[in-house]
């Protein structure tokens, strides 16, 4: 098992920032003062989990306007398994994927789009995932192509249509 470097953890912060600014700017929405980022080295055993690259946590359920307080977090040796194997991705794209695909479920959980606790959690992570790419193909990074290209010969994206997402009273038409 790994865990990130110093270094790793920079880029860690950097992608944060990115993800955080182009949730922003699709959303219209503040993610800041909504969620922090842990690594393995500072998260409790039982927030671990085994096959993903990230956890997200609700550490505070929201009161009345409050929308909570979430954790995201990262996987460190699932991340780094996962570039040793593959050095066509480089981690900050990659870093950037995953925070990105978190805060878009944070939006959806805080603004009352997505209940945290719904148990069809499938179909959240294909709507998720959806965004993600969306917002993302939205706001090109270099580097990104080969995370997806990646990540869907290893696991095919959730959705193969034309679907129209409906959010936030912004409408994306994607084939996707």
């Amino acid at each position: 098992m790994g865990y990130f470097l110093p270094e790793h953890r920079g880029l860690l912060r950097k992608s944060a920032a990115l993800a955080e600014r182009i949730v922003s700017r699709e959303t219209k929405w503040d993610a800041r003062d909504s969620y922090d980022v842990t690594t393995q080295q500072e998260i409790p055993e039982g927030e671990r989990e085994d096959g993903v690259f990230a956890k997200l946590v609700l550490l505070e359920p929201g009161k009345t306007l409050d929308p909570g307080l979430y954790r995201v977090c990262v996987q460190d040796s699932q991340v780094i398994e996962f570039i040793r194997s593959r050095r066509e991705v480089d981690l900050f794209s990659l870093l950037t994927f995953i925070m990105t695909h978190e805060l878009v479920h944070i939006h959806r959980f805080a603004t009352g789009k997505a209940d945290f606790f719904d148990t069809r959690r499938e179909e959240e992570e294909i709507y998720v995932d959806n965004l993600t790419r969306l917002f993302l193909a939205k706001n090109p990074l270099t580097g990104l192509k080969n995370v997806l290209t990646l990540l869907d010969r290893v696991e095919a994206a959730p959705l193969g249509s034309f679907t129209v997402f409906d959010d936030n009273r912004r409408s994306y038409h994607a084939y996707l």
